[in-house]
């Protein structure tokens, strides 16, 4: 394949300084509150835009009181967050390399859901190829998917839900998981036999942010078992926080199932045998598959080994 453009011809008059103007319009939503962000003035940003549109051929957006996309900016907007994105891995990259390191890898990892195999995937990696450099960032996924589709992440590692599946990226599950109710060592709950979620409502809880997946699933249980979903105390996803609080006070609360079998050997909280098991999720990997890279094909394959070996 060659690279010629001379069958796209606007291609070579655009400037990256189009696409950072561009996008900073985009997410600002007019001119003033754009130049502002970029400290230039407004004839400046104008200007911009006005040669961009000239480049391209056509109006990328409806002018009034808040700029609105035509279906070419829609386009164009897609494309150029994954163009200025792979520039920034260009710079991540070679900066990599002229440190003496052979790659670097951003993972993505959904709040407190893989803290098992996250850590042993990347250890499996980087004896195999001890001079990459990984980044891990946590955040929902939501997030997530946006700063992939962006290229500021590799891959993105947790619980996917239909989101995932409709995203277009690659995929691959790598085990189901459940949901496991937790408790501060001692907890009365975790001495019954047969605890119930009526029970379980009367205690102080800690829970998940709402609108989350596993703020979802413990929702639907208690409305499973006619219980009314109590009010938390606290809301995180920090796993650091959740074990700093069950150690200083009596609370429930609740992690994937196999992150609360792992802290449990440790003797950091108890597991309450709460019946029927909670399902959560599959756990799995998404990808870019445009954008896969040796380092990224290993650290693919070290997660599927550890989740083949829980």
């Amino acid at each position: 394949m060659t690279w010629n453009l001379d069958d796209i011809l606007w291609a070579r008059r655009m400037k990256l300084r189009h696409l950072e103007v561009f996008l900073t319009l985009v997410e600002s939503g007019g001119i003033t509150a754009a130049a502002e962000a970029m400290h230039m003035t407004q004839p400046a940003v104008s200007h911009w835009l006005k040669d961009l549109e000239d480049v391209v051929g056509t109006a990328l957006f409806i002018r009034g009181r808040q700029l609105q996309l035509t279906p070419a900016g829609e386009v164009l907007r897609r494309h150029a967050l994954r163009m200025l994105g792979d520039v920034r891995r260009v710079n991540d990259e070679l900066g990599t390399i002229r440190t003496g390191l052979v790659g670097r890898l951003h993972v993505g990892s959904i709040l407190s859901a893989a803290p098992v195999i996250l850590p042993k995937g990347i250890a499996r990696l980087q004896r195999q190829m001890p001079g990459i450099f990984i980044h891990v960032v946590e955040a929902t996924l939501e997030t997530l998917l946006e700063r992939l589709g962006r290229r500021e992440l590799d891959l993105i590692l947790g619980p996917l839900d239909i989101r995932a599946h409709k995203s277009g990226f690659a995929s691959e599950l790598l085990m189901e998981d459940t949901v496991k109710v937790v408790a501060s060592p001692g907890h009365a709950m975790a001495r019954k036999r047969k605890p119930t979620w009526a029970q379980a409502a009367a205690y102080d809880w800690i829970m998940p942010p709402a609108g989350t997946l596993m703020r979802t699933r413990l929702e639907d249980a208690f409305m499973h078992a006619a219980t009314p979903v109590p009010m938390p105390r606290i809301e995180t996803a920090s796993i650091i926080t959740i074990q700093m609080l069950l150690r200083e006070s009596p609370y429930l609360t609740v992690l994937s199932g196999s992150v609360a079998d792992h802290y449990a050997a440790m003797g950091l909280l108890e597991c309450v045998r709460m019946a029927p098991e909670v399902a959560f999720s599959a756990l799995g990997m998404l990808w870019n598959r445009n954008a896969e890279s040796p380092g990224l094909s290993q650290l693919v394959q070290s997660f599927k080994e550890v989740a083949q070996s829980l």
